[in-house]
């Protein structure tokens, strides 16, 4: 399912961070890891030790190939440069790390760029905040638990195929959780019918699932972070009542996840 990964880097600390990410999944699926640098004219936040360094391959990851590539920039802005690339090099996932929420520092390849390309895309893309004390994430190969969202929305099921592959691969739990806005109107068997059709569609086998309701982006972290969760898969819609659109929810945990959070444009 994964054959090409994107990691895109402005070659900081925080940016260098998801490589070892990006190379723990290529790993498991057999991929290439295709590393970009976009070259914009200087950046006061990288040092010049680090200025023009793709990160070094960490010991143990050296039968993964990985391709680095430095791309001119033009008049667009990086995240829409980083979506083309990965269509012109037909990746199958973007992998980029995110300061998150809390963090004051803005660099290119920061909070805005990483937001705008998990909101945007239409390929798959993870977003992890791998650097510093809150670093939120295990070694890939011992992930335990995967947390399906859904609204039951048609357009949420998008993430699940590749959600389950990663679980498949990782042999970690995959759980289901169906979320209800306040208002919302619950199915009489609380959304069961339609998320087995959802793996069916997916041809993975039915995990677990469980229900939350309230204020929803609240819940699932609230949830993840009790639950101890590696890794959130949603579509950037969740929440909409299936219209394709970006929503706060969607919003909110990638924002303020304690895991990575895989995601995708419906």
């Amino acid at each position: 399912m994964i054959r090409s990964i994107l990691f895109p880097t402005d070659f900081s600390a925080v940016a260098n961070s998801a490589f070892p990410l990006a190379l723990a999944v290529a790993a498991q699926y057999d991929a290439i890891v295709q590393s970009i640098h976009i070259a914009h004219g200087g950046d006061p936040h990288i040092t010049e030790t680090s200025r023009y360094e793709f990160p070094a391959m960490p010991t143990g990851a050296s039968s993964v190939r990985v391709i680095e590539t430095i791309v001119p920039k033009d008049s667009e802005d990086p995240a829409q440069i980083i979506m083309k690339q990965a269509e012109s090099r037909t990746c199958d996932l973007i992998v980029m790390a995110s300061h998150g929420r809390s963090d004051v520092a803005q660099f290119f390849l920061g909070r805005s760029v990483a937001e705008q390309v998990a909101r945007d895309s239409k390929i798959p893309t993870l977003i992890a905040r791998l650097y510093g004390p809150r670093r939120t994430t295990r070694p890939i190969d011992r992930f335990k638990k995967i947390l399906f969202v859904t609204d039951l929305a048609e357009e949420s099921k998008g993430i699940l195929p590749i959600a389950a592959s990663l679980a498949r691969k990782t042999k970690a739990n995959l759980e289901t959780l169906c979320v209800f806005n306040e208002g919302d109107e619950e199915p009489a068997d609380g959304g069961q019918s339609i998320i087995e059709r959802f793996f069916r569609e997916a041809n993975c086998d039915c995990s677990e699932f469980k229900r939350l309701h309230g204020g929803v982006g609240e819940e699932v972290i609230e949830y993840a972070g009790r639950h101890k969760a590696d890794l959130i898969a949603i579509t950037t819609s969740l929440g909409s009542g299936g219209a394709p659109s970006f929503t706060e929810t969607a919003e909110f945990i990638i924002r303020n996840a304690p895991c990575p959070v895989l995601c995708v444009r419906p």
